[in-house]
């Protein structure tokens, strides 16, 4: 597909978003690729919790061996027996508590972004589908919606600034396809 802009009227300068975003020969300067990229999805748990969370219940699992495994320690010392006995257990739960604290403090980060959109995956995939439809004019700057990218009766939309990108698409996804939602051009 070939759109033309709607500022400059001509099309050998327009690329999808996506296109401008993956294209290694005409790469686009660092803040344009900053206002053009996707958010990332909106996520319960960061990796680094995660992965602690594995960690505490592979610690807990071999500590749980350990302690059911019958083997005594034999004439060892009684703080090496709690030691071999419990050791493990003891890291599975500092991992665990390093694990929540991360896990909250990712929590309270996003709720201090509790007004910013999107917030579900479901509002993340309706931004991203517009993102997807969206196009660029190189020459203008300016991004902009086909007529029909959306959907089939979808009207053009106006050409926007790329500094107006990120608020414009949220504020066209948000309005999906409801019946009388604001159209692109709006």
């Amino acid at each position: 597909m070939i759109a033309t802009c709607p500022t400059c009227t001509a099309a050998d300068e327009t690329v999808a978003v996506r296109n401008a975003l993956l294209d290694a020969d005409r790469p686009l300067d660092p803040p344009t690729r900053e206002l053009l990229s996707m958010p990332p999805e909106p996520g319960g748990t960061t990796g680094a919790a995660i992965t602690l969370f594995v960690l505490a219940g592979l610690f807990g699992l071999l500590g749980l061996r350990a302690l059911f495994s019958g083997d005594g320690g034999g004439s060892s010392d009684v703080a090496y027996q709690l030691g071999s006995r419990y050791g493990v257990l003891l890291v599975a739960l500092i991992l665990l508590g390093i694990g929540l604290a991360v896990h909250s403090g990712h929590r309270s980060r996003r709720s201090d972004t509790a007004d910013q959109w999107p917030r579900t995956y479901e509002q993340w995939q309706q931004l991203h589908r517009v993102r997807r439809a969206t196009w660029l004019c190189r020459r203008c700057l300016v991004a902009f919606l086909p007529a029909a990218s959306l959907h089939p009766d979808f009207a053009a939309s106006s050409a926007i600034p790329v500094a107006q990108f990120p608020q414009w698409t949220a504020t066209i996804a948000q309005g999906g396809d409801r019946p009388g939602a604001p159209t692109a051009s709006n």
